[in-house]
């Protein structure tokens, strides 16, 4: 609900980006990390927000005026370019997560997203894939659109086949040519 006149740099920390669904459980669109942009739709459309930004840690945050933003589109093309690339490159990651949660299985989903935060954020060790987020089993089931206790379920029998390992802090990947099989 609030207006879109800014557009906004993550420099440090974690934000996640959700709606909230019918049944009043929030649905998380994207976890963005430093580096990421997010609200550039304000660019083109001056609505209100229509999706909530949440810090899920201590978080730095660069906040551009929408009409600056514009006024240096106007004056660098390039700039023009990149910011309609990042639109771009987002709808084709929420439009396969749209096309994952209604044609894939619940194990299958979670897997894909592991090995899709793997690629994005992870760090390779001795033991595997780490991926060095604080994401909690209900976290996990909003990102799949799965309750916490199945994403409980899926995970156990990961564990168990040797796919991952996960505590509070962080998720490893054991072995992520077998977690693919499951996709």
């Amino acid at each position: 609900g609030d207006p879109s006149d800014h557009i906004f740099l993550l420099k440090v920390g974690v934000v996640n980006i959700s709606t909230g669904g019918a049944d009043g459980q929030d649905t998380i669109l994207a976890l963005l990390y430093p580096g990421d942009v997010f609200g550039e739709l304000a660019i083109v459309d001056d609505s209100p927000r229509d999706h909530v930004a949440t810090a899920y840690e201590d978080t730095v945050l660069c906040a551009l005026n929408r009409d600056l933003l514009l006024q240096m589109v106007q004056q660098s093309p390039a700039l023009g370019y990149q910011i309609t690339k990042l639109m771009g490159l987002r709808l084709r990651r929420f439009r396969t997560r749209v096309e994952e949660l209604l044609c894939r299985s619940a194990p299958a989903r979670i897997a894909h997203t592991l090995l899709d935060l793997a690629s994005d954020y992870g760090v390779r060790d001795d033991a595997g894939i780490l991926i060095p987020l604080r994401l909690n089993q209900g976290d996990l089931g909003n990102l799949v659109g799965l309750a916490r206790e199945t994403v409980n379920i899926i995970l156990q029998d990961f564990r168990q086949r040797g796919l991952v390992e996960a505590d509070r802090q962080s998720i490893c990947i054991k072995d992520p040519d077998r977690l693919r099989s499951v996709v």
